[in-house]
């Protein structure tokens, strides 16, 4: 089996040759004609590689995207201006430092934003990119965040949100109807082109909405939108990359088909024993944590091993990935991995 072979295995629950492991494809060292990184992927690593299905319009929105280098550090502003006024936000090497929504102004500038986004098919698009792909690579349809997510993660960060939601909660409400509006017509997209399995970046983390916020504003979204997804014969994951122990009972509900970034403590609060527990159910795309890979190659080893124990004793509903930062030790380290997955095939932890 190559990797797009064990993905496939993987997402229709059955048993692939051996437990995918792959990196997002934008994460990977440069250049990828590396001669280790050449050997990885005939090992058996594999690199996602997202591709939208779809294409973003604006009637009556002019967006700015300015960015500029200033004492070795990258500077970006993007302004969009609307005929009811504008909002932008502001970035340093990456990190967002000013978000966009301040003020109850500020949501009706965005209000009108969503109210004038169109989106469009770009099948085509998606295929030529995915057939120009080199054989170690898999094409993954991805969408952007449910309404909640968005505001919170793109307009508002936490501070703010939370703030929000108590003072301008009007406003909060009336930017999430606009939004939902918009998700709703990308999902019929979706649904209706290429790929099995679609990738949401919703960013969840428990400890930020709590679940009787996940009942109330996410639930709800996933309930009356997934369906079309799974009519359509799509695999559904969300990127849950934070804590989720406290929203374990309600996410058990959620229509979701696969955990994506998954990542066991410290930077998560379950183990893959205890989150295999609560959503057996569930398909589990885990990230490992960035310092497993600074261990010793026999801890390394015996921690994957430990981990496919928990989540996958018999081989299915279980990948792992690199999801968020590069470690700096992966030449070292991701042969490691290989090796100790296909040790997981005959031996028993």
């Amino acid at each position: 089996m190559n990797i797009r072979q064990q993905l496939d295995a993987f997402w229709a629950g059955d048993r692939p040759a051996q437990i995918p492991y792959t990196c997002y494809y934008h994460k990977l060292p440069q250049p990828l004609d590396h001669p280790a990184l050449q050997q990885m992927f005939r090992d058996g690593l594999g690199a996602t590689c997202f591709i939208p299905t779809w294409e973003i319009t604006y009637r009556d929105v002019d967006l700015r995207d300015e960015t500029t280098v200033a004492e070795g550090r990258e500077l970006r502003r993007q302004t969009w201006r609307t005929p009811i006024g504008e909002i932008y936000g502001t970035w340093i090497d990456g990190w967002q430092r000013k978000f966009f929504l301040e003020t109850p102004d500020d949501y009706r500038v965005m209000t009108f934003i969503a109210q004038h986004t169109e989106i469009a098919p770009a099948y085509e698009s998606y295929l030529a990119q995915e057939a120009a792909l080199p054989d170690y690579a898999v094409a993954v349809p991805r969408m952007g965040r449910t309404p909640l997510q968005t505001i919170l993660v793109d307009y508002t960060g936490l501070e703010n949100f939370a703030w929000h939601l108590y003072e301008y909660e009007d406003e909060v409400r009336t930017l999430y109807d606009a939004l939902l509006a918009v998700f709703r017509r990308h999902v019929e997209i979706v649904a209706g082109g290429p790929g099995r399995y679609i990738n949401l970046v919703e960013n969840f983390t428990a400890e930020t909405l709590g679940p009787r916020r996940y009942e109330e504003f996410l639930l709800p979204v996933y309930e009356s939108c997934f369906g079309l997804l799974h009519d359509a014969g799509k695999i559904v994951g969300c990127h849950y990359d934070g804590k989720t122990a406290s929203c374990r009972d309600v996410i058990a509900r959620a229509p979701v088909d696969l955990i994506e970034s998954i990542t066991p403590p410290p930077e998560g609060d379950q183990t893959l024993a205890e989150a295999r527990a609560a959503w057996p159910d569930k398909l589990f795309w885990s990230n490992i944590n960035l310092g497993c890979y600074d261990l010793p190659a026999a801890d390394l080893r015996r921690v994957i091993l430990e981990r496919i124990e928990q989540a996958a004793p018999d081989g299915r509903m279980l990948a792992f990935e690199i999801s968020e930062q590069l470690p700096a030790r992966w030449r070292e380290s991701i042969p490691v991995i290989l090796e100790a997955i296909k040790e997981a095939r005959t031996v028993a932890v």
